[in-house]
């Protein structure tokens, strides 16, 4: 786990809500634990895993435990079918049923049901593109810590992490942080102070 080795970027989120207990986290990481796709044309899918193997869903209760911090993962899995390769099915699969129907015109609606059933079979031998999101939760100071870097990866941590603990998570913004730094100094204070210069003149 980068979290643990190696470089990495870091994103901060705040808390915000009751703090579950440690059952109620852990029934939260189970209600919601990465599944594998089914038959169908979904083409995402997320869930919890855990921390050393996104193989293991849901995470093994000893370990997401780690002194004040709860560590788990985040699997988002993809699967596309490529647009070109798709259009070149659907046209030979259209050829063949004109043929074999002797048509000369396939109409709209018959041509997007043909579409989705080849989309569903194409689907089906695409393997998914797997991407893990690390979260370490300081559960004592109200803070996730988390690879999530992308916009994308961050819409989906935010939006299970609601569904499972009922907690808001708000990006730790440099304003959001100096007002927990300094509880004592007011919003304006804080809003009205310029960027400070570090720059050295060179004499």
């Amino acid at each position: 786990m980068s979290l643990l080795q190696g470089t990495l970027s870091l994103r901060r989120f705040l808390v915000l809500g009751p703090l579950p207990a440690e059952q109620e986290l852990l029934e939260g990481l189970r209600q919601d634990h990465f599944r594998p796709f089914e038959d169908g044309m979904e083409e995402e899918r997320i869930g919890w895993c855990d921390w050393r193997n996104p193989l293991i869903a849901p995470p093994e209760e000893a370990w997401v435990s780690q002194e004040r911090f709860a560590i788990f993962g985040l699997r988002i899995d993809t699967r596309r079918v490529p647009p070109t390769l798709l259009k070149a099915h659907v046209d030979l699969r259209l050829q063949k049923l004109m043929k074999e129907k002797d048509l000369a015109f396939i109409g709209k609606e018959a041509r997007i049901s043909l579409q989705d059933e080849v989309k569903v079979e194409l689907l089906k031998k695409v393997l998914p593109t797997p991407k893990v999101v690390e979260v370490a939760w300081d559960l004592k100071g109200g803070i996730i810590w988390t690879t999530a870097s992308s916009s994308k990866a961050q819409g989906a941590l935010t939006g299970l992490f609601m569904k499972s603990f009922g907690c808001e998570l708000q990006p730790l913004a440099p304003l959001l942080l100096a007002g927990r730094l300094a509880p004592h100094l007011p919003v304006e204070s804080l809003m009205a102070l310029d960027p400070l210069d570090v720059e050295l003149e060179q004499v």
